[in-house]
């Protein structure tokens, strides 16, 4: 899975169906009191999932803990008034999530799809995250177990994303022939998505097969950017320094600072071309606006 979008599928779903109560529901001082709590719950959670969990130093930011507690606190009350419901469930998950408690996240998402209320979409999604957070757990068996489960309606509007996620988790337990079959899968498919293909070539590339990942990553930079930064690198590891700093000038017009930050944040594997008077101009901080 890519990172930090893989960390929590769609995180939103449980808000869709938040946003659903008031329809199903009569206007009733209990909605009232439901809705508010569940706001304030999803607001905390979403606070503190903008806040790493140390700071520089590594010492827990208490004003973070504080977010999460108060947000479970709020959901115990609206379990208290309308038990049951499965935006309540998911939100636990999360705050476990965030918590990094996360076999008791995947309990938690586990039981909101099981929840009456829980619609199909949301269902699939909890299903992508219960497995998210059991490889997080350790238990990527277990994870790959959620998707065999859900493989028939997963597939009907998420199929790649099952593919491309079984395929970081196999490449993970060393099953490296059945990643490929699922990566094949993907990039085979004409209709399959830039973001899917990006997402492919990069596991292409960890795999080790710079052929088929940069296959997968040729030709979505219009509707990708980003995906020239991966073919940078991967040109990089090929010994093409050249062609790699075009890659990264190129990617750095359409989006200078994010190319800026992840350049900073990866610089280990930047290290061949670290002294290279190019890069250091591309990778250099941004200077500070006037006023700050």
């Amino acid at each position: 899975m890519n990172e930090i979008t893989s960390r929590v599928l769609l995180y939103g779903s449980a808000v869709v169906a938040v946003a659903g109560i008031a329809i199903t529901w009569s206007n009733t001082s209990t909605e009232a009191d439901v809705m508010t709590l569940l706001n304030s719950a999803d607001s905390q959670l979403r606070m503190a999932n903008a806040i790493p969990p140390v700071d520089l130093q590594g010492k827990r930011l208490d004003k973070r803990d504080e977010m999460i507690v108060h947000a479970i606190e709020q959901l115990s009350k609206v379990e208290s008034i309308e038990p049951g419901m499965a935006c309540t469930a998911e939100f636990r998950g999360f705050a476990h999530m965030l918590q990094g408690e996360f076999s008791e996240a995947a309990a938690c998402y586990q039981e909101a799809s099981t929840c009456k209320d829980c619609g199909d979409e949301q269902r699939d999604i909890l299903a992508f995250n219960q497995a998210r957070v059991l490889v997080q757990a350790g238990n990527a068996t277990g994870a790959l177990d959620v998707f065999a489960a859900n493989k028939a309606t997963l597939d009907a509007r998420y199929g790649h994303q099952r593919r491309l996620d079984e395929a970081v988790i196999l490449r993970g337990l060393g099953r490296t022939i059945e990643a490929f079959t699922r990566l094949e899968v993907v990039t085979n498919d004409v209709n399959a998505t830039p973001m899917a293909r990006l997402q492919a070539g990069r596991e292409y590339v960890k795999l080790g097969d710079f052929a088929a990942g940069e296959n997968a990553l040729n030709g979505i930079h219009d509707e990708v950017p980003i995906a020239d930064y991966y073919l940078a690198q991967l040109k990089l590891c090929q010994g093409q320094a050249d062609t790699c700093m075009e890659l990264l000038e190129r990617v750095s017009k359409v989006r200078p600072t994010e190319v800026r930050r992840m350049l900073r944040e990866e610089a280990e594997a930047w290290s061949a071309v670290a002294q290279d008077a190019r890069f250091q101009e591309l990778s250099k901080l941004l200077p500070a606006s006037p006023g700050r």
